[in-house]
């Protein structure tokens, strides 16, 4: 067997590799030492065009391994995948796990801000879209809740990139009793950002087809943001 498919030898390795990290440099995430991330990103851009999935390279590059090893480009499409996110393999079903993740997440957010904190929803969606979002709370808190999801950190940038080219776009659309993560009404066209753990594929796929039948253009960016729209 590879060592790589071994959990037991995987763990160790982790924890000599921070044990000698800790000893070397004091911290044991190479992020941690200053400018190491700086230099990365500097790399990065040089060699491939961006970091991440901001280089077109990196990203085949990062699909084709996923599929070559799992069926699919998207780790979070297959079973094995859902097992771990969705099942009994997720980490956070353990509650020992799930309270340390949680006092992670409380100090983390004592240190940095949500986007959307502070903000108005004048200021989020826009004035017309806020004072629709309004006028459907006082209606029926549960109702507005349900037709209008928490707008992600992402989807908010989408939102930004897609008013760039269409000033018309608004921000959480409702349309045939669904919201439209971003809309251009006047044109048809609806840009929807999925987080594949949370989307259910098949129901998507019959929202598109419903709206289609209307005239809509349904653009979905599954996981990752496009560099331009």
């Amino acid at each position: 067997m590879n060592w790589w498919k071994d959990p037991k030898i995987i763990k160790k390795r982790n924890e000599t590799m921070r044990k000698n990290m800790k000893k070397k440099y004091g911290v044991i995430n190479p992020r941690q030492i200053p400018g190491v991330t700086e230099k990365i990103k500097k790399t990065c851009e040089e060699k491939y065009g961006g970091v991440g999935y901001e280089s077109d390279e990196l990203k085949d590059k990062s699909y084709k391994t996923t599929k070559k090893k799992h069926g699919k480009k998207n780790i979070m499409q297959t079973e094995k995948g859902k097992q771990y996110f969705r099942g009994d393999k997720n980490p956070l079903r353990n509650p020992k796990v799930r309270k340390k993740h949680k006092k992670i997440l409380k100090i983390y957010y004592e240190t940095h801000n949500h986007p959307h904190k502070g903000k108005t929803y004048e200021e989020i969606m826009g004035t017309t879209r806020a004072n629709e979002r309004k006028k459907e709370l006082k209606k029926s808190g549960a109702y507005g809740q349900s037709i209008t999801p928490r707008i992600s950190a992402p989807q908010l940038e989408l939102f930004e990139m897609v008013k760039e080219k269409y000033p018309t776009a608004v921000l959480e659309y409702p349309v045939l009793d669904y919201c439209l993560d971003i809309a251009v009404p006047e044109l048809k066209l609806c840009f929807e950002y999925d987080g594949s753990y949370w989307h259910d594929v098949e129901k998507d796929k019959k929202r598109d087809e419903v709206l289609s039948k209307f005239g809509w253009k349904v653009t979905r960016y599954v996981d990752n943001l496009p560099t331009r729209i």
